[in-house]
């Protein structure tokens, strides 16, 4: 193609004046003499002609003026046609360089331009080497897919079963291709079944897995496998297998099957085989992503969704895995489970979560839940558009409110520092952390802990700036016993209801205040819960909530108190409050999902020399009260170093270091 385009361009500037351009080769082939003596000879040779004589040198002497000029004419045309490189004159010189800049130039643009429109047009190029089993997200950033390590920014294609949408799927822009996969239905008694791509009910496809393979391997593209069948799984492993051996695989796989029964399905649709589907990728290709997800059906009439126990199952079932693990989940759904899914990627740094979505678009604001209280790099949004577009450009807004789970990590919600996309890209891939587990817990003794008695104090504390933990004391009055009141109003102000005061916290967006309330009774700690519930509703109760009983949970039922949660209002923290130790952790709020807290007494703490003996559920916080004539002034800071040493004991013993510890101080 180049000597195409750069001959007649070379030829069409070098015979810019044929005549001259042979002439001048045709002296170079047959005689090197330099112009000059050339010319002199042919002047000699004239002379000779002309005769002898007197006649002869009148001649001369009229011809000396003319001959003169001659020379002169001679010597400017001896300047013109001075050769370079032995046959060149100076002007076919100047042409030749301009025609080998130019052609040089021509050259350069051409390339840029195929290099340009190659990348474009997706065309296939060299691909780093990358494990099967490697990170999706590390994948795509080492070949320049996206700029970081953020799930929002893969794309995905669907169904790319057949060889239509395969090939369409192939020349998009999208970067992960999947495809569903199914066994084929023999037409003879001796043909052999092999894995096709085709969605069930279809048993019939022109595309087989082998071809399918072939045809991806050759684009940079990711790869999820869906199997709706446990027959598909065992030869499906086998020709990946196979595959890797002898042309290799250079890009990460996910295998997924729902294993698990999920919202709204009735038993007689049965999941694929669990036990089965894993043990053939432990036995046959384990170098894999496992994408194990429960098999649902989403109806906006009905409120079920994700329950724990349909959570920990899937748990049990995979905890014992190497491999990544990305959980698909309903992305309807996601937002009223989040206790569970939030527990779920608790449990390991290899978990993340895959939100996916049917015919049913899901709300941004529930998506901005998800991506507000999660690692970008462990949540992937496989969401069509237009909704895709919009979620994407609202993370991206600077300043937008930010969606906090009621019941997480009250360091995570003090210490995060932005909540769009722009933050999390000028952060890099690394999570927001205040320091070491030993920095955040001395962190965690610096949380401002208020006290709120009547409107006034509650106003000066959302005025004055900073942020912490407003500390409610709700009772009730005897001529309204259901309606929660904060306790200490109506002595010398207006009564102040619980209603009030979470619309007015809700209201100041601006105000980096968490709500611990402290309930008296059980009709009480109803009432409230279905006032948290209505604010949350409202979206005005985007910060942490922690709620318990004033009473130790000796002296009242404790299960009572976890039932109301779960059904009333479940997104908060749990607070047992305990006047002994060692701390007895009833068996009711073992193995709940929410985050647990206890609230200690400071002088029923152990000494120096005691080991704490406890039984504790997971995630659990521990808050130790004290009044101020128990803790002096001038010992502040030893007090201080004091329970982050108990903390740091009773985490040893534990074996965690995902507790915190707190101090309220009267």
């Amino acid at each position: 193609m180049q000597s195409t385009l750069i001959t007649p361009l070379s030829t069409a500037l070098l015979f810019s004046d044929r005549k001259e351009f042979v002439e001048t080769t045709f002296l170079c082939l047959v005689d090197e003499t330099p112009t000059r003596e050339r010319m002199e000879e042919g002047d000699n040779s004239q002379r000779e002609e002309n005769g002898t004589g007197g006649m002869e040198e009148m001649q001369n002497r009229v011809k000396q003026p003319a001959e003169s000029d001659r020379r002169d004419s001679y010597s400017e045309k001896e300047k013109e046609q001075r050769v370079y490189l032995r046959c060149l004159t100076r002007k076919q010189l100047l042409v030749m360089s301009a025609a080998v800049g130019l052609t040089l130039l021509l050259i350069i643009i051409i390339t840029v331009t195929a290099v340009v429109v190659s990348n474009k047009s997706g065309s296939p190029g060299p691909l780093p080497s990358f494990p099967t089993d490697g990170d999706m997200l590390d994948f795509l950033v080492e070949t320049g897919e996206i700029s970081a390590a953020d799930g929002l920014l893969a794309t995905w294609y669907h169904r790319a079963n057949n060889k239509s949408e395969m090939n369409k799927a192939l020349a998009s822009d999208v970067m992960i291709l999947e495809a569903d996969v199914n066994m084929d239905r023999p037409q003879t008694p001796n043909q052999k079944p092999v894995p096709i791509m085709a969605h069930p009910p279809a048993v019939q496809s022109d595309n087989t897995l082998d071809q399918w393979l072939d045809a991806v391997l050759q684009s940079r593209k990711g790869i999820k496998l869906d199997f709706k069948s446990l027959a598909s799984v065992g030869p499906s492993l086998e020709l990946l297998s196979e595959k890797n051996r002898s042309r290799g695989i250079d890009r990460p796989v996910w295998l997924n099957a729902d294993i698990l029964t999920g919202p709204n399905v009735p038993d007689f649709i049965p999941p694929v085989n669990g036990t089965g589907f894993l043990h053939l990728i432990q036995e046959k290709f384990p170098d894999v992503t496992l994408s194990p997800g429960w098999k649902v059906l989403y109806s906006p009439i009905s409120p079920a969704t994700y329950t724990r126990s349909m959570v920990e199952e899937m748990y049990d079932m995979i905890r014992n895995v190497q491999q990544k693990v990305t959980f698909p989940v309903h992305a309807m759904l996601v937002r009223r489970s989040w206790q569970h899914f939030s527990w779920l990627l608790s449990q390991s740094s290899r978990f993340s979560l895959t939100l996916w979505q049917g015919s049913i678009h899901p709300n941004v604001s529930d998506l901005l839940f998800v991506r507000d209280n999660s690692h970008p790099a462990r949540v992937y949004y496989d969401i069509y558009e237009p909704t895709l577009s919009a979620f994407k450009q609202a993370a991206r807004q600077q300043g937008r409110l930010r969606r906090f789970y009621p019941g997480g990590d009250l360091m995570t919600y003090f210490y995060h520092t932005g909540s769009s996309d722009a933050d999390f890209l000028s952060r890099g891939n690394h999570l927001e952390s205040p320091g070491s587990d030993r920095d955040r817990d001395r962190d965690s003794l610096a949380i401002h802990w208020s006290t709120v008695t009547d409107r006034a104090s509650l106003m000066a504390q959302l005025s004055a700036g900073g942020g912490g933990m407003l500390l409610v004391r709700v009772r009730s009055d005897s001529d309204q016993p259901a309606v929660p009141l904060v306790e200490g109003s109506g002595q010398t102000s207006d009564l102040l209801t619980l209603q009030d005061l979470l619309e007015l916290v809700g209201s100041r967006t601006d105000a980096s205040w968490g709500v611990y309330l402290r309930v008296q009774t059980q009709q009480l700690l109803e009432a409230s819960l279905r006032l948290l519930d209505e604010a949350y509703s409202r979206e005005q109760l985007y910060r942490p909530v922690w709620i318990g009983m004033e009473a130790p949970h000796s002296r009242y039922n404790t299960q009572e108190f976890v039932s109301a949660v779960e059904r009333l209002f479940p997104y908060v923290t749990l607070v047992l409050t305990e006047d002994s130790w060692p701390p007895q952790i009833p068996t009711a709020v073992r193995g709940l999902s929410q985050r647990l807290a206890l609230h200690l007494k400071a002088q029923s703490l152990p000494s120096q020399e005691e080991v704490p003996n406890m039984q504790m559920t997971g995630r659990y916080d521990l808050i130790v009260e004290e009044e101020k004539e128990e803790r002096r002034e001038e010992d502040r800071k030893s007090s201080a170093e004091a329970l982050s040493g108990f903390k740091e004991r009773v985490t040893q013993h534990m074996g965690r270091t995902d507790s915190r510890l707190y101090v309220i101080s009267h």
